[in-house]
This record gives structure tokens, C-alpha cells and sequence, in this order.
């Protein structure tokens, strides 16, 4: 007898085994006390913060910043977090429907080695499973067991202090908002890079130059490898600090088989970007502009992106909700058969850009996005929100986030791609716990309509995540 995902009910058993005796380990090790924050990329916690606030708890053990010699010290940390999601009509009834839906399962634990003041060393391994995906499981759905984070680094100061660093081996890049270069967090694979890395910090200051090359992730153990395709090169400049503070970077991106509605072909693509974010009085906002240039083949590039987020938040009414209006716009190509490439490439960006039904991605599109959140309980905050898109350009398709053509053109002339409406649940039971609940409704505009993908997309996610 078979399992929905195809697996013999003894393998099932056995994965589970494993999967269950790595949790009862993580949680051996972990504390339920309180701890200072937790980054999205682990290895910029604050070690030595989350140590002092564990160590008054003497009921559990602490395991961040310990002395293991005489000028050495310890963290040990992790991730554990299971997803359950159900859609009907998975991308609009383009691949096959889910008999009872798809349970993830990605766990990770690293080591942080401090030598001195200069020197220290991350290790992050991860194990990412998936059962039930009726064909078979995505790149972003499984990979046993891989290192997303391997790397020496070298730091001039202190942590914490201004100074010069520099970081070499497997890392995950993550950078202002997300929206070109993301660790990934929404689906079960996070994103890593062979990278190296320089980052200077002075006042207000932090400068980041880096060239890296991305992993590829495969369903086995200690199988991914670098990218022999693909090129990231770059400078990243924030300024925090008033109102306003700003980002300001400059990329260049090479694919020797980009792909596009143009065709096949090598890409050479420069990136120039700012981003302007802050708050006050109730107000906040986070706007991103970017142009692009360069060679795809022998035609030119020319593409350009805006996203804002601006919302107002009523400190004086109950639950402090806060209401925000999203709009973005990405340019799209607008003839496939002339010497010029105008579909907008957002590198390596968020794996849900557009919430977690994550179908869409952030090329050739209009985009209007009112939302609400509400804080209903000290632990629980719920939001909705609406989506309305459009296509950019009528001659080029519609994609996904990974940058794969979801629909091409065909006869369609049509501009509306879908409307989306979800609502969702965030709750903090516990420190170190956290669980969110997701329901989306999708339906498909005339575009999708007209190029075969006409099936209204329902999604439900359950998440529950524990880090230590």
C-alpha cells in the first residue's frame, strides 16, 4: 500500500523517525526561556544579548556565546518548522491537483565558533522533506540534507562595532526588503550562495560588496553545487538613521541560458536601485525603484520596476490596526521580435512576493494592493488584504517567482491576470514559538482565462515554527 506522495508507508515511517529523533535532539539542546531576537539569517543574532537573557533562567540550559577555551566561544542554535498547505486548482489547474494536500517538514542547526575578537566560523545545515505534491516534489519543496550556511569570516572590530569584515564559503545574501535578493523564506528550500563578501560599517553607514554565484538545490544529501550558469556581483549602501533611511546598490547579473518569451540566450544585465523607508507620526513607508540595462544576446535591455508600501497605523484605537495601500509596477517586453529586451528581471527575490499562494511573480505585471492587519490579542495579529493584477505589457506572458513563464502570450491580448483576496493569523504562543494560518482565494482574469488557465485557486496554510 502507497501513501499519497507515492512513498511505501515503511519509508514513510522510517523519514519519520528520523525526522522525529533530529527534533527531540534540537529541542534538547534548546531553552524555553526568553532570548533576545531572532534574525532571518541566523548568523546575525546577537549571541552574546541572547546568552545574558537566558542565563538568569536556571532551569534550562544555555547554549549561546559559552567560553569553550580560553579565547573561544560557542552558540548553537536551530530552526524547526512543519507546514501543512491544501490548494485546489494548484496554479490556476495548470499542474496536477493534490489528493489531500502537501506536509513540509524543514529543520536546520547551526554553530557559531568565535576565536578572539577577529575571526569566527557558521555552520547551518538543513533538512527539507515534502509528502503529498501529486507530481512529485518542487525544487523548493525537499532537499535531505545540505549546508546553507558554511563560512570563515574576519572582522576588524568587535561585533557590533564600526569596522571592515569579510566573510568567504556557502551563505545566504538577504538585502533591504527582499524583493531582488532573498534568502526565501516562505517555501521549504531557502536560497544560498557561494559567496564572498566585504562589508564596512562606519556611523550611519553599512557598505556591502560581494560576488557570489548561486546553489542549486537538489533533492539529496550534500548534492547541491554552485551554479556554472549564473553570476551575482554587487555594492549594497544603507544609511539608517531620522525619518528616512535609504538603501542604494548597484548589481550586475549574468545567465548564460536566460529565458524569455524573446527567447534563449545570454543575459548580461546591470541593476541601479534605491529604496527609501521609515515611519512617523503613524505614517510608514517603503518605496523601491530600479532600472535595469545591459546586453541579452545581441539585443538590448531596458526594463524598470516601482514598488511602494505605504501605510498609517491608529496607535489610538483598539488593536491598533494599520492600513496600507501596495503599488507596484514592473515593465514587461513590449514586442518579442525587435532588438530590445524589456521584461524587468528581479534577480533572486522573495519566494512568496505576492502571498503565500505564490504564483505569480514580479515581472511584467501592474500591481494594486490595499491591506489591513489588526492587533486582536497580545500574541495574535490577523490581516486581509486584496490583489489586482494586471499585465505590464500585453505581448509578454505572466511568470513565477522563480522567473519560469507561467503562460505566453498566445493570441491574448487581454491585460487582467487574476484578483486575489487572503486573509491570515499570526500568533506567538510560546518564546521561541510561532504559527501562522493562511486562506486565499484566487481567481484567474481574462489573460489566464484566454491561455488555458481558467480554474479559480483556493489555498489554506497551517505553519508552526520553533526557534532556539
Amino acid at each position: 500500500m502507497m501513501d499519497v506522495s507515492g512513498n511505501h508507508p515503511r519509508s514513510t515511517m522510517r523519514a519519520l523517525g528520523v525526522h522525529t529523533a533530529w527534533i527531540g535532539l534540537s529541542l534538547a539542546l534548546a531553552t524555553e526561556t526568553a532570548m533576545a531576537q531572532f534574525r532571518p539569517l541566523r548568523f546575525d543574532d546577537d549571541f552574546k544579548a541572547q546568552h545574558e537573557a537566558c542565563a538568569e533562567d536556571r532551569r534550562a540550559g544555555c547554549w549561546k556565546n559559552l567560553p569553550v577555551g580560553a579565547h573561544a566561544r560557542l552558540s548553537v542554535g536551530g530552526d524547526l518548522r512543519w507546514r501543512y498547505e491544501y490548494a485546489e486548482n494548484p496554479r490556476y489547474g495548470l499542474v496536477p491537483q493534490d489528493a489531500w494536500g502537501v506536509l513540509m517538514q524543514r529543520h536546520s542547526a547551526f554553530a557559531n565558533l568565535s576565536l578572539g575578537e577577529h575571526w569566527r566560523g557558521f555552520a547551518q545545515l538543513a533538512s527539507s522533506r515534502a509528502n503529498g505534491r501529486a507530481g512529485g516534489p518542487s525544487p523548493v519543496d525537499e532537499n535531505r540534507l545540505d549546508p546553507t550556511n558554511l563560512f570563515v569570516e574576519w572582522r576588524s572590530a568587535m561585533e557590533g562595532q564600526d569596522g571592515v569584515g569579510v566573510r568567504a564559503g556557502i551563505q545566504e545574501l538577504q538585502f533591504g526588503s527582499g524583493r531582488g535578493i532573498d534568502a526565501r523564506e516562505g517555501p521549504n528550500v531557502r536560497r544560498s550562495f557561494d559567496a564572498v563578501r566585504v562589508h564596512v560599517s562606519s556611523g550611519a553607514w553599512r557598505v556591502d560588496a560581494f560576488a557570489a554565484a548561486p546553489r542549486l538545490s537538489r533533492p539529496g544529501s550534500f548534492d547541491d553545487a554552485r551554479s556554472q550558469t549564473q553570476a551575482l556581483r554587487g555594492v549594497y549602501a544603507t544609511r539608517n538613521g531620522g525619518a528616512t533611511s535609504w538603501d542604494v546598490y548597484v548589481l550586475h547579473f549574468e545567465d548564460t541560458v536566460s529565458r524569455y518569451v524573446q527567447g534563449v540566450s545570454h543575459e548580461r544585465r546591470w541593476s541601479l536601485g534605491a529604496r527609501a523607508f521609515g515611519g512617523r507620526h503613524g505614517w510608514d513607508w517603503n518605496w523601491e525603484s530600479l532600472v535595469q540595462g545591459g546586453r541579452f544576446g545581441d539585443d538590448d535591455i531596458r526594463a524598470w520596476s516601482l514598488a511602494t508600501d505605504t501605510g498609517y497605523t491608529f496607535d489610538d484605537v483598539v488593536g491598533r490596526p494599520r492600513l496600507a495601500l501596495l503599488v507596484a509596477v514592473a515593465s514587461g517586453d513590449r514586442d518579442p521580435d525587435d532588438d530590445r529586451l524589456g521584461t524587468l528581471n528581479p534577480l533572486y527575490p522573495r519566494g512568496n512576493y505576492f502571498g503565500d499562494e505564490a504564483t505569480l511573480g514580479p515581472r511584467n505585471f501592474f500591481n494594486i494592493h490595499p491591506a489591513l492587519a489588526l492587533q486582536v490579542g497580545p500574541r495574535v495579529r490577523m490581516s486581509a488584504s486584496l490583489d489586482f493584477f494586471w499585465r505590464y505589457s500585453t505581448r509578454d506572458g505572466v511568470y513565477s517567482p522563480n522567473g519560469m513563464l507561467i503562460s505566453p502570450v498566445g493570441d491574448s491580448r487581454a491585460r487582467y491576470v487574476a484578483t486575489i483576496a487572503s486573509v491570515g493569523a499570526t500568533w506567538a504562543p510560546a518564546p521561541g514559538w510561532s504559527s501562522s494560518a493562511v486562506v486565499a482565494y484566487a481567481r484567474p482574469g481574462a489573460f489566464l482565462r484566454e491561455t488555458g488557465a481558467d480554474d479559480a485557486l483556493s489555498l489554506i496554510s497551517l505553519t508552526v515554527q520553533y526557534r532556539f
